[in-house]
């Protein structure tokens, strides 16, 4: 069974593999997902509203007041947690005013909580956007989603909503000045893990040039239940071959 989805503004903070003590910040409805992925191993399950365009379901999201009263209350009532991080359930950069968020949010962590960090979730499917892009290099940590290294595995792992593919991703993604590359590794029914698979992936590496590289497998059920698992020492194989091929550093999780 896929996780439930995350009810209200702000859930955690929860114990991160790769933020520690995360506060997230659900800036999508909260009873239905919304996403332009339709990732085969999301622990939301399926995306139920597939699109590339968000402004239809504005009503349905919380407001830019909504969202600071909430993370006010989150702070005051208890402030220990090391990131507060934009996510939830889908694509958090497609609510329509993810800028404005993300200053009210950074004007409140400034204020409050000046040694929290601010992080980021993302497909990288909106960098493209200019004034997403410039909301994205005002976070700390922006880690951008990479499954797959061509177009196919794109297609077969990630499902992204028409037109997207995952050159435009790519291309957009060299627009950003400091990203670092999340990636998902799973086989079974699809297998983005395999030598050729890899070697695909790690060239669209080196075009990216990220400050560096998150690499890790299922922690929970997926929304596809024939995926498995891909072992630690396939993760830890795969890390070498980036670092020795791009010098990259790669974090295993």
């Amino acid at each position: 069974m896929t996780i439930d989805l995350q009810k209200g503004i702000i859930y955690g903070p929860v114990k991160s593999r790769r933020l520690g003590r995360s506060l997230g910040l659900n800036l999508l409805a909260d009873d239905y997902k919304l996403c332009s992925f339709n990732c085969a191993y999301c622990q939301y399950g399926w995306t139920q509203k597939l699109t590339t365009d968000a402004e239809s379901c504005r009503s349905d999201f919380p407001s830019v007041q909504d969202i600071i009263n909430a993370l006010r209350d989150r702070i005051a009532a208890n402030p220990d947690f090391d990131y507060i991080t934009f996510s939830g359930n889908g694509e958090p950069t497609m609510h329509p005013e993810f800028p404005q968020i993300v200053e009210a949010v950074k004007q409140i962590r400034d204020q409050w909580l000046p040694k929290a960090k601010l992080a980021l979730l993302s497909n990288s499917a909106t960098c493209g956007n200019p004034k997403i892009r410039e909301s994205i290099e005002k976070i700390d940590l922006p880690i951008m989603k990479l499954d797959a290294g061509n177009e196919l595995m794109f297609k077969k792992i990630n499902h992204g909503a028409p037109p997207l593919t995952l050159q435009k991703i790519v291309d957009e993604l060299r627009s950003l000045k400091r990203v670092v590359i999340q990636t998902m590794f799973v086989t079974g029914r699809i297998n983005n893990s395999s030598d050729w698979e890899v070697r695909s992936w790690i060239h669209r590496l080196e075009e990216l040039r990220p400050l560096w590289v998150q690499i890790y497998s299922l922690d929970r059920d997926a929304a596809n239940d024939k995926l498995e698992k891909v072992s630690w020492e396939r993760l830890e194989e795969i890390a070498r071959k980036v670092t020795e091929t791009t010098g990259l550093k790669v974090e295993v999780f």
